[in-house]
């Protein structure tokens, strides 16, 4: 069987020493996001998406796996201790190359975007939690979660929609579940003081949004606006 003539990577194993970090690369993390992606990679592994551009020996992509990575097996590079391999994909990039991709595979305007119906299909199949969501993640997406006002706070309430569906008939259910959509409200807006505080702005054209950047001296590229960037937002307001 034939490789695609588009596939421009090549999968193989190397020296973490042999890995440098791109310094130029402005992607940043939260907190919160860390502890979601160690305890993923601590569950299940890293699967994949760390790409390595054997020209410079720069990371292009996964900058954050690595770093975890390397916490989860005390790597140092200035000592070179505690070195591993890993798996990456391979690549042959020019300097400018690499710059415009370590941006592409992050720009979320080059991404699909989630179906919330669909979404809402799948959630009773999982766990939301191990898939990176909360309670406000789904009711950002429109999703009602089942609950009640006497379900202890380390109850899965989608485990809870799941045995009501064993036991419950349609129309039971969804009666079910909407006298308790309240309640849930309520439980999502108090985890919410465990969450970094941000607030989503919908533009009604890509055209409209690109304005508003360049008003405030945005890059209108971006999809997210540090909080320290606010103060000069305020002064250019006021």
């Amino acid at each position: 069987m034939q490789l695609s003539k588009y596939i421009s990577s090549e999968s193989v194993q190397i020296q973490r020493s042999e890995i440098s970090f791109a310094d130029y690369n402005p992607r940043k993390i939260s907190e919160s996001a860390k502890k979601k992606l160690k305890a993923n990679i601590k569950r299940l592994g890293v699967m994949g998406g760390i790409v390595w551009n054997e020209t410079t020996r720069n990371i292009v992509g996964g900058h954050q796996k690595v770093k975890i990575l390397d916490e989860l097996h005390g790597y140092s590079p200035d000592e070179n201790k505690n070195d591993y391999v890993l798996t990456v994909e391979k690549v042959k990039l020019s300097i400018k190359e690499e710059k415009e991709q370590n941006l592409f595979l992050n720009n979320k305007s080059a991404q699909g975007e989630t179906d919330n119906d669909l979404l809402a299909r799948m959630i009773t199949d999982i766990d939301y939690d191990l898939a990176g969501l909360d309670t406000f993640d789904l009711q950002l997406a429109g999703i009602e979660l089942p609950s009640s006002t006497d379900i202890a706070d380390d109850v899965d309430p989608f485990e809870t929609m799941r045995e009501l569906e064993k036991v419950k008939s349609p129309a039971e259910k969804k009666q079910d579940i909407q006298s308790k959509k309240e309640a849930v409200r309520e439980k999502a807006i108090d985890d919410m003081a465990d969450r970094e505080t941000y607030v989503t702005l919908l533009f009604k054209s890509a055209k409209a949004k690109e304005q508003f950047m360049h008003r405030f001296n945005f890059n209108p590229t971006d999809n997210i606006i540090q909080g320290e960037t606010l103060d000069d937002m305020v002064e250019i307001v006021y």
